[in-house]
């Protein structure tokens, strides 16, 4: 391909930070106009931080060489206000984190407005509901109305994509973009992505998936790319690789007292959005898989576990009535394990941040970083340094540390929002296999996930958030599918 064809073009970039590591070593990348190319490899591979170069939002620390040429010009050369002017108008972006990327207190049509007035341009109501529409997000012109807070990770993201191509630019990148999505919806927004024309390049661990839409795959494994083949070769070598795994056994049934029972359980937002009725039991020693599409209320149904909304009706009924007001019986693990760790903070202060207020931050530093060491071991990370900083984690290191931060106390129920979607199959394993070990000691689990093979091979049981079929007879009792 000449370089007139190219959108993108890297030649011999390489990242690296304080210490002289390199996350990314010499790496030669192209994209060519309305190409899919896409970057799959394992976590802390390197594949985020080539998109942070090529977005020019490195942080300060790193040093980089090599060429990213974007239209012929050198991004590595350019200054920041240079950089701003490409963001945007040459290079769209879609963030990994879909909660992240937009601000609660302004609706969703009024956030994807910013892309526009970012540049100066003026931009519609009527344009961004039509938008709106064209990625199943209808009505548009009521969805744009309502605030992000009130919408689930997927459809977050499918407006991340609105606002990703509102200036039309010449190549989108998108960072994990089907993270949040269950399978359906996954293909809807690559489809979305892959059919406006533009270039894209995209990140993911999802190597199934991008295969049905690249026409090339590069992949990485420590900051180097080891191979580039079209979708089909990679493809097949990745179920080559993957098949030699073997099934993962799950632990028998354990207590038959519920720690929790929830009866009727419901959650409105209006115009028939939430949480329909569900009941399920959750029992100490074991994991409770809630599968279900996108925007059936899977997320919504941890905030009620959590106590973190009311009900609009139903019952949660715990084994202790005073249970649930006991600080630190429940904790969660979020989606996004880098969003969740404060990225100034040494990984003692992040571990132990849950205990603080219980002990009127009387923990001393020395105490801090003994309690986060054995928290650390306890999920696999006893080599780490408690004193370093959560930026230097990759992804699946930095949820084991959510987990290990979630159980400093006496937890007695582990809520886990698709901890898994953000993590290649590898890290995947090694953060569920966590969990279902962590069931040995009597800790009861409740793991939201749209991958049904994470729920089929590591959950006891698996409920669905999906409303029944119209015109069916709801169930006294949701029926339980036990794995």
């Amino acid at each position: 391909m000449s370089r007139t064809e190219s959108v993108i073009e890297i030649r011999g970039l390489t990242v690296s930070y304080l210490g002289g590591a390199k996350v990314v070593d010499n790496v030669n990348l192209t994209v060519g106009e309305g190409e899919v190319v896409a970057i799959v490899g394992p976590s802390g591979s390197g594949k985020t931080t080539i998109l942070e170069a090529l977005l020019g939002t490195l942080p300060a620390t790193a040093t980089v060489s090599g060429e990213i040429l974007v239209n012929d010009q050198d991004m590595v050369a350019m200054t920041e206000a240079q950089c701003r002017e490409v963001r945007g108008e040459v290079l769209g972006y879609v963030s990994q984190d879909p909660f992240g990327a937009v601000d609660n207190l302004m609706t969703v049509g009024t956030n994807i407005a910013q892309s526009w007035k970012a540049k100066q341009h003026k931009v519609t109501h009527g344009q961004i509901a039509s938008r709106l529409d064209h990625v199943s997000l209808s009505p548009g012109d009521t969805r744009r109305r309502e605030y992000p807070f009130s919408w689930s990770g997927g459809m977050l993201q499918r407006a991340s994509i609105v606002a990703a191509g509102a200036l039309d630019p010449a190549v989108v990148l998108a960072d994990e973009p089907t993270s949040a999505l269950d399978s359906n919806n996954a293909h809807g927004v690559m489809g979305t992505l892959t059919g406006t024309g533009r270039a894209l390049l995209v990140v993911s661990h999802d190597v199934d998936l991008v295969c049905g839409y690249a026409d090339r795959v590069y992949r990485m494994a420590a900051g180097r790319i080891v191979s580039v083949d079209d979708s089909a070769t990679a493809l097949r070598e990745y179920r080559d690789r993957t098949a030699l795994r073997p099934p993962r056994p799950v632990a028998a049934t354990a207590g038959t007292m519920p720690l929790l029972q929830a009866r009727s359980l419901t959650k409105n937002y209006g115009a028939g959005r939430g949480l329909a009725p569900i009941d399920f039991d959750v029992r100490s020693g074991q994991i409770l898989g809630i599968s279900g599409s996108s925007g059936t209320g899977k997320s919504t149904l941890l905030r009620l576990l959590a106590g973190e909304e009311e009900p609009t009706s139903g019952k949660l009924l715990w084994d202790d009535p005073d249970r649930r007001s006991r600080p630190g019986t429940v904790a969660m693990v979020f989606q996004n394990p880098r969003g969740s760790l404060n990225p100034r903070w040494p990984l003692h202060r992040i571990v132990t941040e849950p205990l603080r207020p219980r002990l009127r931050d009387r923990l001393s530093k020395n105490e801090s970083i003994d309690q986060t060491r054995h928290a650390l071991e306890r999920v696999g990370l006893g080599h780490i340094d408690p004193s370093r900083g959560a930026t230097q984690l990759s992804g699946g290191q930095a949820q084991r540390v959510a987990i290990a931060r979630a159980l400093v106390g006496d937890t007695r129920l582990l809520l886990a929002d698709e901890p898994t979607a953000a993590l290649d199959d590898e890290s995947a394993e090694v953060v569920m296999t966590l969990m279902r070990s962590l069931t040995e000691d009597g800790l009861a689990i409740v793991v939201v996930s749209h991958d049904d093979r994470i729920l089929e091979n590591y959950a006891d049981t698996v409920i669905s958030t999906d409303p029944a079929p119209s015109g069916s007879a709801a169930p006294d009792f949701q029926t339980s599918v036990v794995v």
